[in-house]
């Protein structure tokens, strides 16, 4: 596994975390609560994420919404309102990863803590967001 996806994991399980129980963000950014061995970057990767997701929740909550068609956030597993937040702060922040690895991890940790449905409902959102937030603002 490497060191991005583990990072990305980090991060879901951080975010998870602060979603449902409501933890200190600054607490559940310390991984006392996990207990495998984690590396300086996987650790440094998903305080990344996790503070890029904390800081920016309201706005990446409103595209979530936009392109849910219908959902109601409330109605997205908790889950896979933290996949979609991560992967687009990854869309939005990080123009060096291409969306399509960005999705396929997204779509990939989905498959590992959800259902392939929830899989599909992922990809179809966040190919949607990049195709009509990212690629047209990078067109013009």
């Amino acid at each position: 596994m490497s060191s991005r996806h583990r990072g990305r994991s980090l991060a879901l399980m951080c975010l998870y975390q602060i979603d449902l129980v409501g933890t200190d963000p600054d607490r559940a950014m310390k991984f006392d609560w996990y207990d495998k061995k984690i590396t300086r970057e996987e650790k440094d990767y998903a305080v990344f994420l996790v503070k890029g997701v904390v800081e920016n929740r309201k706005a990446i909550d409103t595209l979530i919404k936009k392109y849910s068609e219908n959902w109601e956030l409330s109605r997205i597993s908790v889950v896979n309102r933290c996949i979609l937040r991560l992967s687009i702060l990854s869309l939005q922040k990080e123009p060096f990863l291409a969306a399509p690895v960005v999705i396929n991890e997204a779509v990939e940790l989905t498959k590992e803590f959800e259902t392939d449905e929830s899989a599909q409902f992922i990809n179809g959102l966040l190919d949607a967001f990049y195709k009509k937030e990212i690629l047209t603002k990078e067109s013009h």
